[in-house]
């Protein structure tokens, strides 16, 4: 059943970074020039605002999906959480809001390059339903209705990608940038308006966008039992969420403070150039993350029932399978980076095809360390996943300083800027994947490396080796090459695992099992069919991984 849950979160995390995708593409395509920069300034707003949104979290997202996974009252629950997320929501709109007003009448100071005061002002909408809307994804977590979860995220992105195109073909007044095809004449203000403010527009979107993920999540929700908030539960949730604060206000930071450096030394081209990349990685992530999302109710329900062995065998095992799944695609990404960017968007972006490369190694370490963390925060420990987030975030912001600035301690290598936040990442989540490591031997035994990632990392040398040879013999890559070229480097590696006696028919048979349309119709038929769960404790229904 995990696996199946992880892999429905995988194929539905896919359709959604692909129809995310179609707008990037949509915009590099139409915007041209202007694309890194209008991308740039709606990312530094972003990661401006998402600092604030530390305060909308504060680990009860966390705590919300333990409580309820260990068979707390579940409409107790979400009363409670509920009650959290407003209060939360309410303290971040302030915040934001008092640090505008002293930056600006106080200090006296202005925005830089990187952004505008009219698209910050758009994000804070935007994270006003992103912090809302946790209360159904999150309580769809703890239950583990997984199609509920993501069923109003892929209506938010159909809408999102729908008004981009409106976006895209507008044009851009400032630029001259006309619109690709002829509209209307009733819909010529329309079409003036967001060519006259094309980053606003755009900015529009993503609150839309937000806007049905909250209200569709609502609905689905509207037969679940809500109580009054409890504080006996409150305390509860506070006792485990302080410690997973500071691993909140760390995770954050550090997923943020590159961009908005970026945006401070440099300009919003640049901090585009990062972004765009970031969102390649997003089609590989979500393995990784779907496993993860699903381990930590089943986790914490072996370790009610004190089943340590049984948490041990369903971690090495989904960490073989992440494992085994993400060499080949970061192995593809780091060899053909150039024709990936030049096909994917434009020529405008392939400076940032280093940033490419490098955030290729980090996207490989940060998918190994979500098994872990996952356990730790399922053994109740939060406290050990605050220390490890600290430092790496400490780490990251410490290098950031150090390689961002056009003046850097690696420019005269080339390295500053986007590549130097790049680099700084990748070096900052190595603290996190040896930190897990030695946290999860000390509390349950396991062991740090297991045999089989060595294989995995030899069968992926040998895929980069042939493809590299490739290569060098086309002159010209077109879309449909790329892909004959991917598959041919998964039959690679494949091949090298089997001889290696690391791919088994189980194996195989695995895959096949969670492709297979009819069971994976009938999962997704039997949860929406569970309209009003009662109190969840899954520990009784839970299948070998």
């Amino acid at each position: 059943m995990i696996a199946r849950k992880s892999f429905l979160i995988v194929v539905s995390n896919y359709l959604i970074q692909i129809i995310g995708m179609v707008g990037l593409v949509v915009i590099a395509k139409f915007w041209g020039r202007f694309a890194p920069e209008a991308l740039g300034i709606i990312a530094f707003a972003m990661s401006f605002i998402a600092i604030f949104s530390i305060i909308s979290k504060l680990g009860y997202p966390q705590a919300h999906v333990k409580r309820i996974s260990e068979g707390k009252d579940l409409g107790s629950c979400i009363g409670t959480f509920i009650t959290i997320k407003i209060v939360l929501t309410a303290l971040m709109v302030s915040a934001i809001f008092l640090f505008l007003f002293i930056w600006k009448n106080i200090l006296n100071e202005d925005f830089y390059d990187a952004t505008t005061e009219s698209v910050i002002l758009v994000f804070v909408a935007y994270y006003i339903f992103v912090s809302l809307q946790g209360i159904t994804t999150h309580t769809y977590v703890a239950t583990g209705e997984i199609v509920k979860k993501q069923i109003p995220i892929i209506l938010g992105r159909i809408l999102k990608v729908s008004l981009i195109f409106l976006v895209a073909l507008a044009g851009v007044t400032a630029l001259g940038i006309a619109p690709p095809v002829n509209w209307p004449s009733f819909l010529y203000p329309l079409q003036k308006f967001i060519s006259d403010h094309p980053t606003g527009s755009l900015a529009m979107t993503y609150v839309l966008d937000m806007l049905i993920v909250f209200f569709s999540g609502l609905w689905l929700l509207r037969k679940y039992p809500i109580k009054k908030p409890s504080w006996n539960l409150f305390k509860s949730y506070s006792s485990f969420a302080f410690p997973l604060a500071i691993s909140s206000v760390i995770g954050i930071l550090s997923l943020n403070i590159d961009k908005i450096m970026i945006g401070y030394f440099w300009t919003s081209t640049e901090v585009g150039y990062y972004f765009v990349v970031q969102r390649v990685f997003e089609f590989i992530i979500p393995f990784s993350t779907s496993v993860a999302v699903v381990l930590l109710p089943t986790i914490s329900s072996y370790h009610s029932l004190k089943n340590l062995d049984k948490i041990k065998t369903t971690t090495h095992l989904a960490e073989r399978y992440i494992s085994m799944i993400m060499f080949p695609p970061i192995i593809f990404i780091i060899i053909f980076s150039v024709p990936i960017i030049n096909i994917v968007l434009t020529e405008v972006f392939l400076p940032a095809a280093p940033v490419l490369i490098v955030l290729s190694f980090y996207t490989l370490i940060l998918c190994f360390n979500h098994a872990y963390s996952a356990i730790i925060i399922g053994l109740n420990k939060p406290n050990v996943v605050a220390k490890i987030g600290i430092s790496i975030c400490i780490t990251n912001i410490l290098l950031n300083f150090l390689f961002i600035p056009r003046t850097g301690l690696l420019s005269s290598f080339g390295i500053n800027g986007p590549t130097g936040a790049a680099v700084a990442t990748v070096i900052s989540i190595l603290v996190g994947f040896f930190g897990y490591r030695v946290a999860a031997k000390k509390i349950v035994h396991m062991k740090i490396f297991q045999i089989h990632t060595p294989k995995h990392i030899i069968a992926g040398l040998i895929m980069a080796l042939g493809l590299y040879f490739i290569s060098i013999y086309l002159t010209t890559i077109r879309w449909y090459t790329l892909l004959l070229i991917a598959f041919l480097g998964l039959g690679i590696y494949l091949l090298s695992l089997y001889l290696m006696k690391e791919f088994y028919k189980q194996d195989l048979m695995f895959f096949l099992d969670l492709l297979n349309p009819k069971k994976m119709m009938k999962y997704i038929s039997s949860e929406l069919k569970n309209k009003k769960p009662e109190n969840f404790n899954d520990s009784d229904n839970l299948q070998k991984f």
